[in-house]
């Protein structure tokens, strides 16, 4: 169903003036729904008219925020991004607000990531899969920096507990996320397990090896 309550597919009532940015948000989701359906090599496996069908609007109404399909790719990779780093600072935030240390903290971001991997698969290929030189604008620096950060920070949380590892912080952290993102590529080919509990079981093995290899 669309927000309005018409089904998928069907004319959208127009959006009352000055809420472009809603519209704007229903693309993306629309985008995203129809790349769960159509997981292949395709970077944008979607046309315009698909989403504006998905959506429930005219086409033309897709080109008021969006000029072509890669600007609507970079789009999807960029609030995909933003998406992730939410799920896994929301994740970070309710452990901390239990009175969880830094290493528990990064055990439930892990964990977010890979959540988030699984759910929005569709999404995911294309923020990886999408060449990235398409991200590079003089005005936008890649998105993906967010998502860095935010594991930057996790690792950093624990180096104030005391932690220090002898690879240093970037090594720790770019370790950890290439661990996860490299189980979620072959949980999600023909040649991973599809449970989903496999990836948070993953997820939790590699962050007991990374803080067993601290230093205290």
């Amino acid at each position: 169903m669309n927000e309005d309550g018409t089904p998928i597919g069907t004319v959208r009532r127009p959006n009352a003036r000055g809420q472009g940015e809603r519209l704007r948000a229903e693309i993306l989701a629309a985008v995203a729904r129809l790349l769960d359906q159509k997981l292949t090599d395709n970077p944008l496996p979607v046309s315009l008219r698909e989403v504006a069908r998905e959506v429930g609007i005219a086409a033309q109404s897709v080109y008021l925020h969006f000029s072509d399909k890669d600007e609507l790719a970079r789009a999807v990779a960029e609030d995909g991004f933003r998406r992730t780093v939410a799920a896994m600072a929301a994740a970070d935030a309710e452990a901390a607000a239990a009175g969880a240390d830094a290493g528990e903290r990064l055990r439930v971001q892990a964990n977010a990531f890979c959540g988030f991997a699984r759910d929005e698969r569709g999404v995911f290929r294309l923020m990886f899969g999408h060449d990235a030189s398409s991200f590079d604008v003089p005005s936008r620096a890649h998105p993906a920096g967010l998502l860095w950060h935010q594991w930057l920070g996790a690792v950093r949380a624990c180096e104030a507990e005391g932690m220090s590892w002898p690879d240093g912080t970037e090594h720790t952290a770019l370790l950890l996320w290439s661990a996860l993102f490299g189980r979620f590529a072959l949980w999600s080919s023909t040649f991973g397990e599809r449970d989903p509990l496999e990836l948070d079981a993953f997820a939790d093995h590699m962050v007991d090896t990374v803080l067993r290899g601290a230093q205290r």
